[in-house]
């Protein structure tokens, strides 16, 4: 298969078969043969050997060293390993960044595909009503009734539940270099630790120094966020609305499909409200004004239900209401 159409075929598999950027990226993370390699996958290290006429500790050793870029992905069942290519666009982008090596070409690839043809499939996902790639997890200590709060959709109960913790660089932040929030408090849970402790991008933690991360991603205003699929979460992300790669998409109505907001909105008691527009300077979604009579506004339709606006209130003026049934969130 010639070069170019081998990395379109790449594209393809991630569901951009009419991209122009994405080949290229492609072409960066891996030369020819390596991409041959990729896109015979899934398959066995023994099985690519054969097919490839390598010796099997040659194709092991590719196979790691695409693992470490980010290309490849693996699963170990009853002993026997398959490796994969990424399952979606979103993942690809998030382990390439990750790759300490990586050259700096690749950077300024992704941040042209975050510009030019990433909006266009997020249009799509908004469009048709596909589900959401993530969630918003909210501030729990915010929410009126505390009984009605799900483990999933509790950051700190999804860090005691969790069988393995670590923390990495929001891939986010060191791509788009819009703002000065903290970088390392991308928390990875379960298999999500397994994978990025095992690959070096990233740092087991403790369930302590975790629940530090969270406090300190609160405090500089960051919202939480988990993917918005069924079963255990493996990963907590804690997102500005400036670089990362659903919330600052999540407040266009051609777009905002791509994130879903929790099942709590901010309501606000008008009488203790005392018009100090802290509320107003915290909100990611600008759903929060002071208006003409000194009071903070809520526009509804625009909160995404994170709970940042209560955390900083200094009359309590503000909590979070549940106003979405508990099958709203993936069971």
């Amino acid at each position: 298969m010639p070069h170019q159409d081998l990395y379109r075929e790449l594209s393809k598999k991630l569901l951009m078969e009419h991209s122009t950027v994405l080949p290229r990226i492609w072409q960066t993370v891996c030369p020819a043969r390596e991409a041959e390699i990729v896109n015979a996958l899934p398959s066995t290290s023994d099985e690519l050997a054969e097919r490839f006429g390598l010796a099997p500790a040659e194709m092991l050793s590719i196979l790691r060293e695409l693992f470490h870029r980010g290309a490849v992905f693996e699963q170990t069942k009853d002993g026997v390993t398959i490796y994969r290519m990424p399952r979606h666009v979103v993942q690809f982008h998030d382990s390439t960044i990750l790759w300490e090596e990586a050259p700096s070409e690749l950077m300024d690839l992704w941040v042209e595909f975050g510009e030019t043809e990433y909006p266009a499939l997020l249009e799509l996902v908004t469009q048709i009503k596909l589900p959401s790639f993530m969630r918003v997890i909210p501030v729990g200590e915010t929410i009126t009734s505390k009984n009605q709060v799900l483990a999933y959709e509790d950051a700190l109960k999804m860090l005691e539940s969790a069988n393995a913790l670590a923390v990495t660089t929001c891939v986010c932040r060191k791509l788009m270099k819009k703002c000065d929030k903290p970088l390392d408090v991308c928390l990875q849970l379960n298999r999500g630790a397994e994978y990025t402790i095992k690959r070096g991008t990233g740092r087991k933690v403790s369930l302590d120094e975790a629940k530090e991360i969270l406090r300190r991603a609160q405090e500089a205003g960051l919202v939480h966020l988990t993917e918005n699929t069924p079963g255990r979460s493996n990963v907590l992300c804690n997102c500005c609305s400036c670089c990362c790669e659903m919330l600052r998409f999540a407040s266009d109505t051609k777009t905002k499909g791509v994130l879903a907001p929790s099942r709590y909105q901010a309501g606000l008691d008008s009488d203790a409200c005392t018009g100090c527009g802290l509320c107003e300077d915290i909100c990611p979604m600008n759903a929060i004004a002071v208006g003409s009579e000194g009071v903070a506004e809520i526009e509804a339709s625009s909160c995404i239900g994170c709970g940042l606006c209560a955390t900083v209130c200094p009359s309590s003026a503000i909590s979070l209401a549940e106003v979405r049934p508990p099958d709203f969130i993936p069971a």
